[in-house]
């Protein structure tokens, strides 16, 4: 029974045109994995936000949600982000970002932490997809940007993309094991 709500579940993504941009390759791998088993068309990834704009360019119809990592080694999604809203594309944003290191505007887009399992990756897609708004989290507050709190951040997120990384490879290693 718990499978056939599964399936039910990934069926309503079935067919849609999903954007991917993510700058590391096994995490970009894991979401690409992830929404072509709920049988999504891709459309990436990209790494880059170079590469995002030229997917997005040669798209055709715009896509129908798209899933962007924030960082982009340094450089920020918030352009290719502005140009989907513009389309009306709904985001979900896949981030070591706290919600209070996101800038305002930009926390109403409903995001995931890394690192993350498959099913809430769906659940965040299809919660972007529902138009539903973002809850607010609780005791969140925009803390003062600055060059010392900019460089803590990225020294956070690497550390988060490094145990993401880490555990999608123990997660093929147990499985290759099986």
């Amino acid at each position: 029974m718990e499978r056939q709500a599964s399936n039910a579940k990934a069926s309503a993504l079935t067919g849609l045109r999903i954007l991917v941009v993510e700058d590391r390759g096994l995490i970009a791998g894991k979401i690409v994995r992830a929404l072509e088993a709920a049988g999504c068309v891709l459309l990436g990834p990209a790494a880059t936000l170079e590469a995002g704009f030229a997917l997005l360019a040669g798209a055709g119809d715009r896509p129908d949600a798209a899933v962007l990592d924030i960082d982009l080694r340094g450089e920020l999604v918030y352009p290719l982000a502005e140009a989907l809203q513009a389309r009306g594309v709904p985001l979900l944003f896949v981030t070591g970002f706290a919600a209070n290191a996101i800038p305002d505007p930009w926390r109403a887009v409903h995001r995931i932490d890394k690192p993350f399992r498959d099913t809430a990756l769906l659940t965040g897609l299809r919660a972007a997809l529902s138009g539903r708004p973002v809850r607010p989290e609780p005791g969140t507050s925009t803390l003062p940007y600055n060059d010392t709190f900019s460089r803590a951040v990225a020294t956070l997120l690497k550390t988060r993309n490094l145990i993401e990384e880490n555990r999608i490879l123990r997660e093929r290693s147990e499985s290759k094991r099986d």
